[in-house]
Formats: C-alpha cells, structure tokens, sequence
C-alpha cells in the first residue's frame, strides 16, 4: 500500500513551494476509483490486464495521465478534482501543520500541476488496483464480446 501522505517541494515558477498530498479516507477512495474505472469503461478503454496484475506500477506517469484523456470532459474533470482535493499547501515549510487547501493562485508553473496530479494518483493507485480486480471481471462477463465469445457457435 502506498504512503498515506506525501509532502512534495516543487521548484514553481522559480519559487519552491511545498505542498502535502493526503490519500483520501478509505471508502472515498474507493468510491473515486470505482467511479474512474467505469467512466473510462464506458469511454471504451480496456484496462490492460498486466497492469492490473502488476498492481499498477506499469502505468507510468503519462500512462496514468493518458486515462483521464480518455473520459469525457466531466468525468475527467470530476477525477481530477477529486485528487485535487487532496493536496493542501504548507504555507510555513517550519511549521508543517501550517496548510490550506490548494488553489488556483498557488501554481505558476503548469508542469508543477501536472507533477502533483501524477503524485496524487500514486498515492491513491492502490485503490485503483483494488477496484480494478473487483469490477474487471465483472465487467468483462457483461460486455457483449464475452456474451458472444461464450455462446456455442452455430453448427
């Protein structure tokens, strides 16, 4: 299982500023990754079955990044934010407990976004997997390529 939290420094916009990501709570992660797996199942993505069984480490940086591509714009947007939601900015890198929710006047820098998101889906890629192995299988058996793939074939 990955980290609970992850306190990242980030050079941004020639400023290092650091920020704290904080996995979501275990029934809300969950729910997130649920959600993701069946947005993207209905986009028609199929989750390589050796990243499943990897347990994720094969999406790399811009494979993960690659899936939110393929949602539409809300749930894209939905997903995203919802990983968003779990980074805070330490406004005092002196006194960590010194934070506030991330907003849109904290980043200069679009790669420094793009860093956090990719960080934030690590930290919760562990419930992407669980997800994965829970609703893979059944999906698979409700598609119509399996249905077809298991009638007999006309003699």
């Amino acid at each position: 299982m990955s980290e609970k939290e992850v306190t990242l420094v980030l050079n941004d916009g020639g400023v290092d500023k650091t920020f704290l990501i904080k996995r979501m709570d275990a029934f809300s992660a969950d729910k997130w990754a649920r959600h993701l797996i069946k947005a993207l199942t209905r986009a028609g993505m199929a989750l390589p079955e050796d990243a499943v069984q990897l347990g994720m480490t094969g999406l790399s940086a811009g494979s993960a990044q690659s899936l939110f591509g393929q949602l539409d714009d809300d749930a894209a947007d939905q997903a995203i934010a919802s990983l968003r939601g779990t980074i805070k900015r330490v406004l005092d890198p002196s006194n960590p407990l010194l934070t506030r929710a991330m907003n849109a006047t904290d980043i200069e820098d679009p790669a420094t976004l793009s860093k956090l998101d990719v960080e934030a889906f690590r930290v919760h890629v562990g419930f992407f997997k669980a997800a994965a192995f829970f609703l893979f299988p059944l999906l698979e058996m409700l598609t119509p390529q399996a249905a077809q793939s298991e009638s007999p074939s006309p003699a």
